[in-house]
């Protein structure tokens, strides 16, 4: 990862602890590999005594209309209970989350 990608990565990573995570913990590690389209993450959740460590492979940007969307493919984690959740209630282990106006989108783009 060039400096400029890892940069970025850690201001999209502190980005996502201020506006979303705080209320359930941090993100303490944000790794993602553009060329495979695979994204690694690793929270210290509160409450919990060992890390959740998420594997993402297949993830695209996805626009329509003004709108920009981040799919999620092939989703693995860390804690068999959560695997098991996201199988058996997430269409095909797919979220499309709306990523918000903040600086998170751009920062996503030039990341991916």
């Amino acid at each position: 990862m060039s400096f400029l990608n890892s940069f970025a990565a850690e201001a999209a990573r502190q980005t996502l602890n201020r506006i979303y995570l705080e209320p359930y913990g941090c993100l303490t590690e944000l790794v993602i590999d553009a060329k495979s389209k695979s994204l690694s993450l690793k929270l210290e959740l509160k409450g919990e005594s060992q890390p959740l460590e998420i594997r993402v492979k297949q993830y695209q940007l996805i626009e329509r209309g003004e709108e920009t969307f981040l799919e999620l493919g092939e989703i693995a984690t860390s804690r068999e209970w959560l695997d098991t959740l996201l199988r058996e209630h997430l269409n095909e282990k797919i979220i499309k989350p709306r990523l918000q106006r903040t600086p998170l989108p751009a920062m996503v783009r030039m990341l991916l």
